[in-house]
């Protein structure tokens, strides 16, 4: 059996999109509120690459459990 990870670029631009959305919302909050609630582009970016770390390894988790049931069956 053949174990391949896809790598996922369009999933990568979803989740810095979410985090972007998020960040309009917080600026529209920190204007509202008087003062800097929202995150630099830095911290966006970061947010939006642990979401995906987290999706690759969700992804990889499955394709070892998959592959181990193969294995071993």
């Amino acid at each position: 059996m053949n174990m391949a990870i896809k790598v996922d670029l369009q999933k990568f631009k979803e989740l810095l999109n979410i985090q972007k959305e998020r960040q309009l919302i917080l600026q529209e909050l920190s204007e509202e509120l008087g003062y800097d609630v929202s995150f630099s582009d830095d911290e966006v970016m970061q947010f939006a690459e642990e979401e995906y770390a987290k999706y690759i390894q969700k992804e990889v988790t499955k394709e070892v459990s998959v592959w181990m049931k193969s294995v071993f069956s």
